[in-house]
């Protein structure tokens, strides 16, 4: 598309239809002309998803099949997580080819597994199962660890009351072994994380609304054990998947994380580089005068 005729622009000019009729003929038309000719970017299809089931259902079999190209997939760099809001669009209403098009969603997650970057050593994946996660942190959080199960063989570890090893069916879908993690409800103890890890890990990624009261609170002492028992001194990435701002335990080479978008892995490579690594990227930033 010519610069003053971007794909929005498109829908826009086929809305302006005198009846609704002439409106819904113009955006079939219009999301036929982009899809079939591939002027969508594979991010702008993804978030679309709906919109074209809904105004232009014929071209299932189209969507279908640019979403689950696996070469589109690695050259867009999506990541796992970043299919969320499409799946999440299919299930919520009765689209037509919903199913269909969910099957090429399952199979584009699991091409977009060799987007995430590799991390040198071994990690543990730390996934609160307490009650207070119901919802979308659930959901978030389930497939960010099935995601880095899959991509870096990460272990796999579930806590709430209690802390215990857990392992997913490498052959699933990534979407599917995502949806197969189980849930336990209770309370969330922070402590129980280094109390059941039995091996020294280089790395530790939990995944939690970070409201902790069992175990005693903040986990100091027993992530100190923890390092005396294995000599190590494992970098500790918490992800708050509600926002609220809070970190269990701030001392050094732990790392405080939240929002999910394409930097995520960027950032925590670069955290596992060199621990001052946002301080000197804000540093370099120059100041006017």
């Amino acid at each position: 598309l010519a610069p003053a005729q971007t794909w929005e622009a498109k829908l826009t000019q086929a809305g302006d239809g005198d009846t609704a009729e002439q409106v819904a003929a113009a955006k079939s038309q219009a999301w036929g002309e982009l899809v079939r000719e591939r002027k969508l970017g594979y991010l702008a299809l993804l978030r679309n998803v709906r919109n074209i089931l809904t105004q232009a259902p014929e071209l299932v079999d189209e969507l279908c099949q640019q979403l689950a190209d696996e070469r589109a997939v690695r050259k867009s760099l999506v990541f796992p997580f970043q299919f969320l809001s499409a799946v999440e669009v299919l299930k919520q209403g009765n689209l037509s080819g919903a199913g269909r098009v969910m099957g090429a969603l399952n199979t584009a997650i699991d091409h977009s597994l060799a987007n995430v970057p590799k991390f040198e050593g071994s990690t543990l994946v730390a996934l609160d199962s307490s009650g207070s996660m119901v919802g979308r942190p659930q959901t978030i959080g389930s497939l960010f660890a099935a995601t880095l199960v899959k991509a870096t063989g990460a272990d796999l570890m579930l806590f709430s009351d209690d802390a215990r090893y857990v392992s997913l069916n490498r052959r699933d879908t990534t979407l599917t072994a995502a949806q197969s993690i189980p849930f336990i409800s209770g309370g969330t103890n922070f402590s129980a994380i280094f109390q059941r890890a039995n091996r020294a890990y280089d790395r530790m990624v939990i995944l939690s609304d970070m409201q902790g009261w069992v175990g005693g609170g903040a986990p100091v002492q027993p992530f100190a054990d923890y390092q005396k028992r294995y000599g190590v001194a494992p970098r500790i990435y918490s992800f708050d998947l509600k926002g609220y701002g809070t970190l269990q335990f701030p001392q050094e080479r732990v790392y405080c994380l939240a929002g999910w978008n394409d930097r995520v892995f960027e950032i925590m490579q670069k955290l596992d580089r060199d621990p001052e690594a946002l301080v000197r990227d804000v540093e370099s930033v120059p100041l006017e005068d």
